[in-house]
């Protein structure tokens, strides 16, 4: 229900509706996730920075996949850049391959359990607690925020965990969430074969494995839990000290964020 259904842009969903302690919701039209905006048409944009209001896009990607893929603007909406990896920019790039196949440029296919561990270290951990600032300065003033990755799956994936967690959302709810992305993934089992099969050299075999094993998994997200406890001691350390997210202002952001169920 909380799906947005475009034309050129897929798993694009609103956190809206979400329940969160204290018989609470977040509110609608004010977070969403998704994709990047590179297929977005002329009726995508209306919907997107017309209809739903959204006046700022954060985008996670790497800086080379969005000078290959840029996204669309749109006139007085910002394009924020706050990579999880970028050598140039964050001084970290996940370059590890998983085992059986190659890179492609500077693209890979990941070993999802490696990536969601490595994922929370220290450097990227300060582009978390950047785009964190960035969401909620607006969302809390009511503007509404895109924040995205390539697919919506890994690295908007972990934004909106962080964004939930920070809301007062149960992990499983933040599961729930995170597993909807299968919906979109496996409606576009085309084009995530095709992608797949340049890594293994046409092997069809291998590229459908791979295809499976990069759905949107449980196992994923506790890759990065059980991380996080091993680099930072608790997921509620990670968050108030790292993150920046201390009780008192999880408190005001929810207020503003959420509303009775």
């Amino acid at each position: 229900m909380r799906a947005i259904e475009l034309q050129g842009i897929n798993n694009v969903r609103d956190l809206g509706g979400i329940p969160v302690d204290g018989d609470r919701v977040v509110k609608s039209g004010i977070l969403y996730r998704g994709s990047a905006l590179i297929g977005m048409t002329d009726l995508d944009k209306k919907m997107l920075f017309e209809t739903l209001g959204v006046t700022c896009v954060i985008d996670l990607r790497t800086g080379w996949e969005r000078e290959a893929k840029p996204d669309a603007q749109a006139e007085g909406v910002e394009n924020l850049h706050i990579p999880f990896y970028d050598l140039e920019k964050v001084g970290i790039e996940y370059t590890e391959s998983i085992a059986g196949t190659k890179a492609v440029g500077r693209d890979i296919a990941c070993d999802p359990n490696h990536y969601y561990r490595d994922i929370s270290n220290p450097l990227t951990a300060g582009q978390m607690r950047k785009a964190l600032d960035e969401i909620f300065s607006r969302a809390t003033q009511g503007q509404a925020v895109y924040q995205h990755c390539s697919g919506g799956k890994d690295r908007s994936g972990i934004m909106s965990l962080l964004v939930l967690t920070a809301l007062g959302a149960s992990r499983e709810s933040i599961l729930e969430d995170y597993l909807a992305t299968n919906i979109a993934r496996d409606q576009n089992y085309d084009k995530m074969f095709e992608r797949f099969s340049r890594f293994t050299d046409g092997d069809a075999k291998r590229a459908h494995e791979l295809v499976i094993s990069h759905r949107a998994n449980p196992q994923n997200l506790q890759a990065f839990y059980e991380s996080v406890d091993e680099r930072y001691g608790s997921m509620q350390a990670f968050m108030h000290d790292t993150l920046g997210m201390n009780d008192e202002r999880c408190a005001r952001i929810r207020e503003k964020c959420t509303r009775p169920a």
